[in-house]
């Protein structure tokens, strides 16, 4: 089974993450090939990291046109699943509604597969910034009520403070302790990491309760959710419906609004990531 994983960062400006999350895949999915891709090398430049680059509509809305041209070059590809590893879920419904592979979102899998486990889940983001993002995620898929909080890291941090060496960055699991005692005490059963370097960051430290809560392996859920998807389509038929949100365009209809929109098709080598493993 293959399963192109999809960040909403530069995988290339994030060595120690993307290190991690290959090293992951491989522990929790032997014997699978999970193919990591990040947007096209150069998305944030320099000088922004991308927390700090999609708080902004328009940068968000550029970068989720990468996300649709993914999910088309997977399919085309042979890829089976498409796992979209970025919480905001950026571009599901368009990718879902355009390819017929399994398209996972992080958040969607993370909350639905959280009201198993507890009644109430919260989660912990980098900074204050991302929670109404959060809420608005957890509105769209019916799970509003389900949702204890959300609680930013204090200070708040952003993705390349968590690139550093294991000693500098390990001060930052306390500040995550302290935001898990934040969310029990807001009645929170189930912990999510609401953040892909931060769930990798946990997972380095084998972190798997905090204050009698679950703390889930977001990242590992996304991965396994994806391939039950793959089984489940295979032994019983199950595919996404093309009846209402994600009915397929018609392909002549299609074309023509890529052509007068100037999209152009991405291929796999486009993208920043495993270039080496394709």
């Amino acid at each position: 089974m293959r399963i192109w994983h999809q960040s909403f960062s530069d995988l290339d400006r994030a060595p120690l993450y993307r290190a991690t999350l290959a090293r992951h895949a491989a522990a929790v999915l032997p014997g699978d090939d999970v193919v990591l891709h990040g947007l096209r090398p150069g998305t944030y430049g320099t000088d922004f990291a991308p927390i700090h680059a999609i708080r902004h509509r328009y940068l968000e809305y550029l970068n989720e046109a990468q996300v649709i041209e993914a999910a088309l070059a997977a399919e085309r590809a042979g890829y089976d699943a498409f796992a979209l590893g970025c919480f905001y879920d950026p571009a599901l419904t368009a990718v879902r509604s355009l390819v017929d592979i399994p398209c996972l979102g992080l958040s969607e899998t993370c909350m639905l597969v959280a009201c198993s486990l507890g009644q109430r889940f919260g989660l912990v983001s980098l900074e204050a910034s991302q929670r109404a993002q959060h809420e608005e995620q957890a509105r769209a898929h019916g799970l509003r009520e389900r949702l204890a909080g959300v609680v930013a890291m204090q200070p708040p941090i952003d993705e390349y403070s968590l690139e550093g060496d294991e000693q500098a960055t390990l001060p930052l699991l306390d500040g995550f302790h302290a935001a898990c005692g934040r969310l029990v005490g807001m009645g929170a059963e189930v912990i999510i990491p609401g953040d892909g370097f931060l769930n990798e960051f946990v997972w380095r430290h084998g972190l798997r309760a905090s204050h009698g809560a679950v703390v889930m392996d977001a990242l590992g859920t996304l991965f396994h959710h994806a391939r039950f998807m793959v089984g489940a389509r295979a032994a019983i038929g199950l595919q996404v419906s093309r009846a209402g949100r994600y009915a397929r365009p018609p392909a002549a209809m299609l074309a023509q609004a890529r052509a007068a929109a100037g999209a152009t098709a991405m291929t796999e080598d486009s993208f920043s990531g495993d270039a080496d493993r394709r």
